[in-house]
């Protein structure tokens, strides 16, 4: 029943404004455009000021929700990225050793896996650091003689470590008369640091 309503409605509407123009055309026809000075000299400023007042207004607003509609699909597309991203950093962040234990770490690091292995260390260098961004690269030099098995097991200690470590520089040789290995490792790790990112 609505449906009937609305359609009656519009073709009322049509009939009337189809009506006007005619009426208008014959005026104008007849006695040309004065008939329509006064009201247009007042429609035309109301008019502007609804254009000025509503319309422009009403028409910038719609523009700048399509901006911001456009920039949250934007950002909700990143979003899945960004997490990814915050996740995979974290974990990361999670591999490196404490800053604050920057003078310390490494040393401790290595002289506690050789007593594991009850490796006594022959020479141990001081400790090295360079930077690269907002990180700095620690690194420390060692010598020792051991069996093979215990430079293996020292090895496989160092590379399964929580914290990211990586042995730089590796040189071992057998010793002919004793069968043990002497060994010259150099260990190194990452640091982020202080006020970096």
């Amino acid at each position: 029943m609505a449906d009937i309503d609305i359609k009656d409605s519009f073709l009322r509407l049509k009939i009337f404004f189809s009506e006007m123009t005619d009426t208008m055309t014959v005026i104008y026809a007849e006695k040309g455009i004065e008939p329509f000075k006064k009201p247009l000299l007042v429609t035309l400023p109301l008019l502007l000021v609804l254009y000025v007042g509503v319309y422009r207004p009403l028409s910038s607003k719609v523009v700048n929700a399509g901006y911001e509609i456009e920039k949250g699909r934007a950002i909700s597309a990143g979003a899945g990225d960004y997490e990814d991203a915050k996740t995979r950093l974290a974990a990361s962040q999670r591999r490196l050793a404490p800053a604050k234990e920057k003078d310390d770490w490494l040393n401790s690091k290595l002289t506690d896996t050789a007593k594991l292995y009850n490796i006594p260390f022959d020479g141990i260098s001081e400790q090295t650091e360079e930077e690269s961004g907002n990180f700095l690269m620690v690194s420390r030099q060692v010598q020792f003689t051991c069996s093979y098995a215990s430079m293996a097991r020292l090895l496989a200690e160092l590379e399964n470590s929580r914290i990211f470590l990586r042995i730089t520089t590796l040189v071992a040789a057998k010793d002919p008369d004793t069968g043990r290995m002497k060994v010259t490792l150099k260990l190194s790790t990452v640091f982020p640091k202080k006020g970096g990112g």
